[in-house]
């Protein structure tokens, strides 16, 4: 691994300057998600929570559908930006590009782990048993990390190129949040509707964080050939149009 070591720099540099000037620090990778999902469950508690089957509890429920797609969203857009904001090291020594949006993903994928811990606090305070599964997560935490690193290889071309793509791109994940089971359950849709959710790729991997990590969703195999193919075509379609489109855009920067 040429760069292993400069990947290994690159993503302490990332953590570091992310919480550089935050008193609290990393801490916001615990908090975050839990003020988010104190919000929405104070909200949405009474409504969805008797529509969960069986014995499943909705705080775990929705807080690992925060943590998962805050991790996406912020990761796709860190990403896509990876590149512009280190423009001043490219122009100085070698580095290959691409290694950019992928310290990002990493970056992410580290908080993304760090944020299991309030996670598993809130499934101890609700009653919801961690399952002895939970060691998968790991997998779903790599292959959002690949997905997140093949849209961001994209989007990095795209936001050099073109500065509307930032409007753009906020506008998509904002409609992709609501398209992903996060805060209902999927059981209370229409089977139009249901199908068109279950297309949305993020909710096959939310369905395998929630039944890895608590058992508190339902899964099939075509979850996870879904998880699987969506993040390995990302990372070779996203190196592919990055390799075809960056010797045009280098000189943008």
């Amino acid at each position: 691994m040429k760069y292993l070591s400069l990947i290994r720099l690159l993503v302490n540099r990332e953590l570091t300057l992310r919480y550089k000037r935050s008193v609290i620090g990393i801490g916001w990778t615990l908090l975050n998600p839990m003020l988010t999902s104190f919000v929405l469950w104070v909200i949405f508690s009474f409504v969805f929570a008797a529509r969960l089957p069986g014995q499943q509890q909705f705080a775990p429920y929705l807080m690992a559908g925060i943590l998962l797609t805050t991790f996406f969203n912020q990761g796709v857009l860190s990403s896509a930006e990876s590149i512009a904001h280190n423009g001043a090291i490219l122009s100085k020594i070698y580095v290959p590009p691409q290694i950019f949006p992928i310290v990002t993903s990493i970056a992410g994928l580290l908080n993304f782990f760090i944020g299991m811990i309030p996670l598993a606090l809130v499934c101890v305070i609700s009653g919801q048993a961690i399952s002895w599964k939970f060691p998968l997560v790991i997998l779903v935490g790599i292959c959002l990390a690949l997905l997140v690193s093949g849209i961001g290889l994209v989007l990095s071309i795209l936001f050099i190129r073109f500065d509307d793509t930032r409007n753009i791109v906020n506008i998509l994940l904002m409609i992709l949040i609501y398209i992903t089971p996060v805060f209902y359950p999927l059981s209370i849709l229409g089977p139009r509707l249901q199908v068109i959710i279950q297309l949305n790729p993020l909710t096959s991997y939310l369905d395998i964080f929630r039944w890895a990590f608590s058992n508190n969703a339902t899964v099939t195999w075509i979850d996870w050939v879904f998880m699987f193919s969506t993040s390995i075509l990302s990372i070779l379609f996203g190196s592919r149009i990055f390799k075809k489109y960056w010797p045009r855009t280098v000189a943008m920067l």
